[in-house]
């Protein structure tokens, strides 16, 4: 495999042989682990991820969710971005959730240092 800059700073070029493609398929690999023989023009990336990119509120996962009809039609209704809208709700109770465990656990802590006061004395 050879690789030519035609400018370092936008793209190379990758050169995979029909010599190193069946190498490599003869060592187990599959075409998902080597590009076919030909060559490949890459293009580096322009766009580098921000810190603030990664945290998981702001990566956006494309499932898919069947809620009822009468929920579908009330956001859409009434919300241009309804999508934005029903993830905005969710997070909310997520958020609500996650708020009570918190506490939850903080009660917990208060009153087991409480026990353990009292068995000291």
């Amino acid at each position: 495999m050879s690789k030519t800059n035609k400018n370092p700073k936008d793209e190379f070029i990758l050169e995979v042989t029909q010599t190193e493609y069946d190498d490599a398929m003869k060592k187990g690999w599959t075409d998902n682990d080597i590009q076919k023989p030909g060559k490949h023009r890459y293009q580096r990336a322009t766009r580098f991820a921000k810190p603030e990119d990664l945290l998981p509120s702001n990566i956006k996962v494309d499932v898919h969710l069947k809620i009822d009809l009468d929920i579908f039609e009330h956001f859409e209704e009434r919300y241009e971005n309804y999508q934005t809208e029903i993830n905005n709700v969710l997070r909310m109770e997520m958020e609500r959730n996650l708020a009570k465990e918190k506490a939850e656990k903080e009660f917990i802590k208060a009153v087991a240092e409480q026990v353990k006061e009292l068995i000291a004395a």
